[in-house]
């Protein structure tokens, strides 16, 4: 029978023998680490921003109503005159009411917008996310069911190229530079 000493190591057929211990983990650099934790809040954020942005967008047939100027109720002197109005002058006003395209916006800031009645079918651009403290921008689009929504996204100075159909839908503009028609 063998003596041991302290610090004396047991031969490799003793039973008490077993494989070497694992090598010490090496830790994350403090820089490491703090990339790990910024990247998870943006990302956070992120999520937060692409889930607030699906809430937010609402029917296409949920109109508010405009409250820039309530509907007036004409009064007893005014019933003359427009009982004087003939048949022909009325359908000659619709036609020409009706003739007048309504002015084409330009340009689409932040909202939601019907394609083909809010804005034209066709291709539009914008040059990215707005400036400030989260420069971060999305455009999506939400189909009738069994399409597919268009979803792009861009910080500051990423431009986004988008074309949209009357089949897109609701168009939905968040924290962008306002959109407008490529040329």
């Amino acid at each position: 029978m063998s003596q041991q000493y302290p610090g004396q190591q047991p031969y490799p057929n003793h039973p008490g023998y077993g494989p070497p211990p694992p090598p010490p983990k090496k830790k994350l650099s403090t820089g490491a680490t703090v990339a790990i934790v910024l990247g998870s809040v943006v990302g956070f954020f992120l999520i937060l921003g692409i889930i607030g942005a699906a809430l937010s967008s609402s029917d296409p047939t949920d109109k508010k109503p405009d409250t820039a100027k309530a509907p007036s109720i004409p009064s007893a002197a005014e019933k003359p005159e427009k009982a004087e109005k003939t048949e022909k002058a009325e359908k000659a006003e619709a036609a020409e009411t009706a003739e007048k395209p309504a002015p084409a916006q330009k340009s689409y800031s932040n909202g939601d917008y019907l394609v083909g009645e809010d804005i034209p079918a066709g291709t539009y651009t914008t040059p990215g996310a707005k400036k400030g403290p989260f420069e971060f921008c999305t455009i999506t689009t939400k189909p009738a069911e069994g399409e597919m929504p268009q979803i792009k996204s861009a910080n500051a100075d990423e431009r986004i190229i988008i074309t949209l159909t009357k089949a897109d839908g609701v168009l939905t503009v968040q924290g962008c530079e306002p959109l407008t028609p490529r040329k």
